[in-house]
């Protein structure tokens, strides 16, 4: 048997052969990540003149960088295993007793590692959960853009306008945006009119905006701290920040589109789809998930039935709190910074709104509340509930039987 390590770079790679006896057939060598690179590769494979099932190869998932690799030797019938950069750091160590890093040593210890059998092996999404995993961290990037543009607005508010939250809570929303947009500053209601502001509002439907507000406004504009230095620069800069910001929310529309689309499978038969857009909807009968979550889960963790129970999905989330004991004593640290990070948040926010729109969750949340926990333990054991409902509904594809919820799970 041979075992193939590979320490995977943007640029080029590093490979190693290792016998069972430890030491190397094929000392550390570089390719480039190119088709003429792969190919070098599989020459220095087919060197080893044995079958490919007697060859296992092991690469670390980074990124997205081993993708094209990782294919490619699936392409050519090899056994490849992903792994945690997680796992092959703390196993260097161990080897080594020291913190020696360079993409010779960890090729080799890639190498060691699966030999010695003592990992979890990582997982690949399929083509159409690749793409999904694609435009969802797409739009989680988006987010962020969208999210860092509003902090600058609050900042330059604080400035040239601070007392404006005592009548808009949300500058962000559709009344918000458009009262910004038309007065960026509190002098810019210098000639602004009760009539004029409420103008501004005609025709948007569920608008309250009503006279008092637009009095108190005026009023606050005329006795505001700001005096009116810089005002062309921040009237611009809060003009051109909406503008982003109502093309960076078109943009995440665009994208939510896009991901529920893949689910409509051309190649797929009627049944196939029939029975897909069955799963989306029972999914959807869980109040105070939505699809953002749903499209969370299925992007960073794949088709949940390859989880054998809802504790291994659990775990791979990584929804779980560290544990540090020695002796008698023991403490319960934070939540583990480790798993699917984007489909942990999902998770925890939706289980904030499952506690105010799910009443047999959040008799879960205060059941545990009502035993002393601290509010956030008692989201995230909320959290673990809902995706272990989650979880059941996924497998069984069956819509959300309140009754259930309180079932006893066996061991």
């Amino acid at each position: 048997m041979f075992y193939v390590g590979i320490d995977i770079a943007k640029r080029s790679h590093v490979a190693c052969v290792m016998r069972d006896d430890n030491s190397l057939e094929i000392r550390p060598f570089e390719f480039s990540s190119t088709k003429s690179g792969f190919e070098k590769l599989q020459a220095q494979l087919s060197s080893l003149a044995c079958d490919v099932s007697e060859v296992l190869i092991g690469m670390e998932a980074t990124g997205l960088l081993f993708d094209n690799l990782y294919r490619f030797l699936q392409s050519l019938h090899y056994r490849v295993v992903l792994l945690n950069p997680y796992q092959t750091a703390k196993f260097r160590e161990m080897d080594t007793m020291k913190r020696v890093k360079n993409d010779n040593i960890d090729a080799q210890m890639i190498a060691a590692l699966i030999k010695s059998g003592r990992f979890s092996e990582g997982y690949v999404n399929d083509d159409q959960l690749q793409s999904l995993r694609t435009l969802y961290r797409h739009r989680a990037t988006l987010d962020d853009q969208l999210k860092a543009i509003k902090r600058q607005i609050q900042t330059v508010l604080s400035v040239v306008f601070p007392e404006l939250e005592q009548v808009i809570s949300d500058p962000f929303n559709i009344t918000g945006l458009l009262l910004l947009e038309k007065y960026p500053t509190a002098k810019h209601y210098e000639y602004a009119s009760e009539k004029r502001i409420l103008k501004t509002f005609r025709g948007i439907k569920g608008n309250n905006f009503n006279e008092v507000k637009a009095k108190k406004l005026l009023t606050l504009a005329k006795e505001s701290i700001y005096s009116g230095a810089g005002k062309e620069g921040y009237e611009a800069t809060i003009r051109s920040n909406i503008s982003l910001i109502r093309l960076l929310k078109e943009q995440m529309q665009s994208v939510e589109e896009a991901m529920l689309a893949l689910f409509e499978v051309k190649e797929a038969t009627q049944q196939e789809q029939e029975e897909m857009a069955e799963l989306i909807d029972n999914l959807r009968t869980i109040p105070g998930v939505s699809d953002k979550t749903i499209l969370a889960l299925l992007a960073e963790c794949g088709n949940l039935d390859r989880f054998h129970n809802a504790k291994a999905l659990t775990g791979y989330l990584g929804l779980y709190p560290t544990l540090q004991q020695s002796g008698d004593s023991q403490k319960d640290g934070r939540l583990a910074k480790r798993g699917a990070r984007l489909a942990k948040k999902a998770i925890y926010l939706s289980a904030i709104a499952a506690v105010r729109h799910n009443k047999e969750l959040r008799q879960v949340y205060m059941n545990y509340r009502s035993k002393g926990r601290a509010k956030k333990e008692c989201i995230i054991i909320t959290a673990r509930k809902l995706l272990a409902i989650i979880y059941a509904i996924y497998t069984h594809n069956t819509p959300y039987n309140p009754n259930r919820v309180f079932v006893a799970q066996p061991n």
